[in-house]
């Protein structure tokens, strides 16, 4: 089974990021935004955080974490919608479909009720 086809949690994306940068992007099968999250994170602690608040990260003050902290926030909200996303994603994908209107179909009707057109399963399309 592909991967892909499965349903995702968002709580779990969001939270697996929380533990790791990058985490919850990878759970949801997006290999380089996970990539690019990790490396947006390495770079901003290079870059933003004091070279004593990586080295002794205990006794670091807010603000000198507050850069990694909000980029590791701000990849868990994506991995949240990502997930979200996906979802809706394959839903839509699921969904039965008129084969003249393209709206969807319920399954107990024997006609699209926005055309029309009878309803044709798989089988019987041409």
């Amino acid at each position: 089974m592909d991967g892909r086809s499965s349903a995702k949690r968002p709580w779990l994306a969001a939270i697996l990021t929380l533990l790791a940068t990058g985490l919850g992007q990878v759970y949801v099968r997006r290999w380089l935004r996970a990539v690019g999250w990790v490396a947006l994170s390495l770079l901003v602690g290079v870059a933003f955080v004091p070279e004593s608040a990586l080295a002794n990260p205990g006794t670091a003050g807010v603000r000198d974490v507050a850069p990694i902290a909000a980029v590791g926030l701000a990849s868990a909200i994506d991995a949240y919608a990502l997930a979200t996303r996906h979802n809706l994603r394959l839903e839509a994908e699921r969904a039965v479909r008129c084969s003249n209107c393209y709206r969807e179909l319920e399954a107990d009707l024997a006609f699209c009720p926005w055309c029309g057109t009878e309803a044709t399963t798989g089988d019987d399309a041409d």
